[in-house]
């Protein structure tokens, strides 16, 4: 049979429900035209296709906001004395990679047989793919080294191969048979995932997070068979890198603190911080640490009863649904993509800095808070 090349190209992409699609965007790419985008924030990842007989081949490139600000470029023109002005991105069919995951594919053939082949810095890791309805599970069993003679394959026991996540992004290669057609299905990945740069990952969490990166796109999530790949946890010992207080956003909240039955407990002023290395697991969206801090004053006469810790979880609510609706959701959104990326800059901490700002009052229970303008006055509350 002759061979048949097909080239795809695709933008993934947020529209207005907040939730990334893959959009076909080939026909920009044979046009040589700009692709529109409502904003730059909007672009997400690019993946390019390629058929053919033997080898599905997918490039994929993940953005982060601060990279889609630099593709993306803001275009105005002026027709007849009007200014219109659109974002525009210029596509390229990535070929040499595509071209090069072929040659890969081709040359893994003798050796791919239902497991999962992934390349990283040049290393050939063996993971086995187990699958319970669409859903997969990987486990690194073994690795290849290249010979004279072909490749040669080593066995791995317990544990993980561990490596630093570079500044740049991960570039992985990942490479298995579809189980429907007679096609190797070979995937480049060019991102980050989500961890931050100099934390150690591991070969089976990046191929994972990597795979399910790309299950968005319908192509890939058919010939593979998968919905979902699960993600081990992240390795131990793994600490986030201390940040020096020019690198934090503290602040401080008036706050009257009362018991159930209306008691005053406490006044003065909570101290939180916003974590700027991880976001809420639950929302996505800001995570707060709040504690007592050195500026709240307790009633001598509840002191003994009355534990800071009981007002700790209406009071991180209250304050991240103030900071929320100061600093904006759509401004909320970017930050959380930024600190999940790990790519939170100098601006977004000023602009956290000013939120957190003169933040009004609150006055509450244990189970209950609410906002006030005034702030309390200093001094022990009355018992």
């Amino acid at each position: 049979m002759p061979a048949q090349t097909k080239e795809e190209f695709y933008v993934r992409r947020l529209f207005d429900d907040d939730v990334p699609v893959f959009v076909d965007a080939t026909k920009y790419v044979r046009q040589d035209a700009p692709y529109p985008l409502s904003a730059k924030k909007a672009l997400k990842a690019t993946c390019g296709v390629r058929t053919d007989n033997e080898v599905l081949a997918f490039s994929l490139r993940n953005y982060t906001g601060k990279q889609a600000e630099r593709e993306v470029e803001h275009v105005e023109n002026t027709v007849g004395g009007r200014v219109t002005s659109q974002n525009q991105l210029r596509l390229r069919m990535p070929r040499r990679t595509l071209h090069g995951l072929n040659e890969t594919a081709r040359a893994l053939a003798v050796v791919l047989g239902d497991e999962v082949i992934t390349e990283l810095d040049g290393d050939l890791y063996v993971l086995s793919l187990a699958r319970n309805g669409n859903e997969g599970t990987l486990a690194l069993v073994g690795k290849l080294t290249a010979s004279e003679g072909g490749f040669v394959r080593s066995e791995i026991g317990d544990g993980d191969a561990e490596f630093e996540l570079p500044v740049a992004g991960v570039r992985l290669r990942i490479f298995l048979r579809s189980p429907v057609r007679d096609r190797i299905i070979a995937y480049g990945f060019s991102g980050y995932l989500t961890r931050k740069p100099g934390e150690t990952e591991t070969v089976t969490r990046a191929t994972a997070l990597a795979i399910n990166s790309i299950l968005g796109l319908a192509t890939f999530r058919m010939l593979s068979q998968l919905d979902h790949v699960d993600v081990p946890a992240v390795p131990r010992g793994n600490a986030v890198r201390p940040r020096k207080p020019a690198e934090q956003v503290t602040f401080s909240v008036p706050a009257l603190l009362f018991t159930d039955d209306g008691t005053p407990a406490a006044r003065g002023r909570v101290a939180a911080e916003i974590d700027l290395d991880q976001v809420d697991p639950v929302t996505g969206g800001l995570q707060l640490h709040v504690t007592a801090g050195d500026q709240l004053e307790w009633n001598p006469a509840v002191v003994e009863t009355v534990k800071f810790e009981a007002y700790e979880r209406v009071l991180t609510e209250t304050i991240g649904a103030m900071l929320h609706s100061a600093v904006g959701v759509d401004t909320v959104r970017d930050l959380a993509y930024d600190i999940m990326l790990g790519d939170l800059g100098a601006e977004g901490i000023a602009r956290l800095r000013a939120a957190t700002t003169d933040l009004p009052g609150l006055a509450a229970k244990p189970n209950q808070a609410e906002v006030r303008s005034a702030q309390p006055a200093t001094g022990v509350p009355a018992a």
